[in-house]
């Protein structure tokens, strides 16, 4: 069988354009929460280091899930195999420049966050010291 027949193309492009969006904005909701959370209702908790770990990748969560929302929507117009480009070249450029700063922030501090809890069961770390 013919795998690039134009008529199954446009299902499939809609499909793997479409799927990241709902997770994407509940990671968006999720982060949003989180951060009101922290400053708002328990701003006690950002004396530790851990919590200002997690709100500073929440912070990083926001622009990346929502680049991901964003998705294609971001693609120029016209764009071949693209369902839904409608942006320009530069709301393209912008949400892949968004994606690759935040794409690398989030992993850091998570790092942050395993090293933080490795170093505190290693040397038994107190908070106080």
């Amino acid at each position: 069988t013919d795998h690039d027949a134009p008529n199954d193309r446009p299902t499939v492009c809609f499909g793997v354009q479409y799927a990241p969006k709902p997770s994407a904005a509940i990671s968006f909701l999720s982060s949003s929460y989180v951060i009101y959370y922290l400053i708002f209702k328990e701003r006690k908790k950002l004396q530790r280091l851990h919590h200002r770990l997690v709100l500073a990748m929440n912070f990083a969560l926001l622009p990346f899930s929502f680049a991901f929302v964003w998705g294609n929507w971001a693609i120029p117009e016209g764009t071949p195999h693209y369902v839904g480009a409608m942006g320009t070249v530069n709301t393209c450029t912008a949400q892949g420049f968004i994606t690759w700063v935040f794409a690398m922030t989030v992993p850091t501090y998570y790092g942050s966050l395993v090293l933080q809890a490795f170093l505190g069961i290693i040397k038994n770390f107190k908070e106080e010291k």
